[in-house]
């Protein structure tokens, strides 16, 4: 069996190492000249997001014979709103992990659990790799192939500014921010690398790149955050639903796939996962579009948070982070396996939907 892997990023790798357990060496091409995004930060696994896996990184090494080594587990999650702030506090509720380039990050952690070779600085076209190979991953990290097949839906496009800071920090906290003035129907985080550094991330959905600078100038002016901004990379992201995500001998995985959800933005269990179901699902027969299914209804979910969020005000900003750090919700939400998302997208749903079809100004403010 031929198989070719475009892209190595952490689908791409994930999809590899599945192959090659099974013995079957694939072909992976890569454009960069090395595995990692280009600009180091520390992206987040939150266990919340992914229910009704209880944790990311357990289920990926024993259901799928892949070990990642967080850089730490986060033990508090604090909610800053326009005039409260809620937090939450536990053993683990997820952990924070190295991208990019650096010798721990998630990707060289894959990477080095390959015995096949990456060929690197290679653009390689699909066009003609399908033609030659009985089965295609497309691993690209974009969109854009699933595109030009008529297999992508739009969700939400978002901006994202990624900035090092240098401060000081408590390395296990995530620190969120939510605030229209600033964020619109947004977030900022921050998620420290050690207790001295930090990655502070803007993600603002639905606007351009010149607005992004006006927000970011804002939110530093409106916060005064104690911390010396070190270099900054701004890119996008776009959360969509791909279908199907096999098209001939082609198979979407990772962000071509729709690995991101549209709430959040958070992706990388999810590009993993697909890399490895996509694999799996050549290897053993089985029809993709229906192991992936459940990848694509999470997502859907999801977007019911991300409708109900474009929706709040300040004020319904401020009563959603109490909610989510009353006691009681608080226990059922972090300290159990409650799947969340499910639940919580059905009562989004039927709350949001009644208001979305009043005219605004006669809507209430939930």
């Amino acid at each position: 069996m031929k198989i070719a892997i475009i892209g190595a990023g952490p689908s791409g790798l994930a999809a590899a190492i599945t192959f090659q357990r099974y013995k079957v060496m694939p072909s992976i091409f890569e454009r960069k000249d090395k595995v990692g995004e280009l600009f180091n930060h520390v992206g987040g696994l939150l266990k919340v997001i992914n229910r009704p896996v209880r944790d990311p990184l357990v289920y990926l090494k024993k259901k799928c014979g892949i070990e990642i080594l967080p850089n730490s587990v986060i033990k508090k999650i604090v909610m800053k709103g326009p005039s409260v702030e809620g937090v939450v506090s536990g053993n683990n509720l997820g952990y924070m992990t190295l991208r990019g380039q650096s010798e721990d990050s998630l990707e060289n952690q894959l990477y080095k659990k390959l015995v096949v070779p990456v060929n690197f600085n290679v653009e390689a076209d699909y066009k003609d790799l399908k033609d030659k190979y009985d089965y295609v991953i497309i691993a690209t990290g974009n969109s854009q192939i699933p595109k030009e097949l008529g297999c992508w839906q739009e969700l939400v496009s978002t901006w994202v500014r990624v900035a090092s800071v240098i401060g000081n920090f408590e390395v296990n906290t995530l620190i969120m921010w939510i605030n229209t003035l600033y964020t619109k129907s947004g977030y900022v985080y921050l998620m420290p690398y050690n207790e001295k550094r930090a990655v502070l991330a803007m993600v603002i959905p639905y606007i351009s790149k010149e607005e992004l600078q006006y927000y970011w100038d804002t939110f530093l002016k409106v916060e005064k955050l104690d911390v010396d901004i070190i270099n900054m990379v701004d890119l996008t992201h776009d959360s969509g639903n791909c279908f199907p995500h096999q098209y001939e001998n082609l198979l979407f995985v990772g962000n071509a796939g729709g690995a991101i959800e549209p709430f959040l933005g958070f992706g990388t269990f999810n590009s993993i996962l697909s890399g490895v179901i996509a694999a799996e699902s050549v290897l053993k027969g089985r029809n993709f579009e229906q192991e992936i299914k459940p990848l694509s209804e999470a997502n859907i979910k999801m977007l019911e948070f991300r409708k109900a969020l474009d929706l709040m005000d300040n004020d319904s900003l401020d009563k959603f982070i109490k909610v989510l750090t009353f006691p009681p919700v608080k226990r059922l939400i972090y300290h159990t396996n409650f799947n969340a998302i499910k639940y919580g997208a059905f009562f989004m749903k039927h709350t949001f939907n009644r208001e979305r079809n009043k005219p605004y100004n006669q809507r209430k403010k939930v």
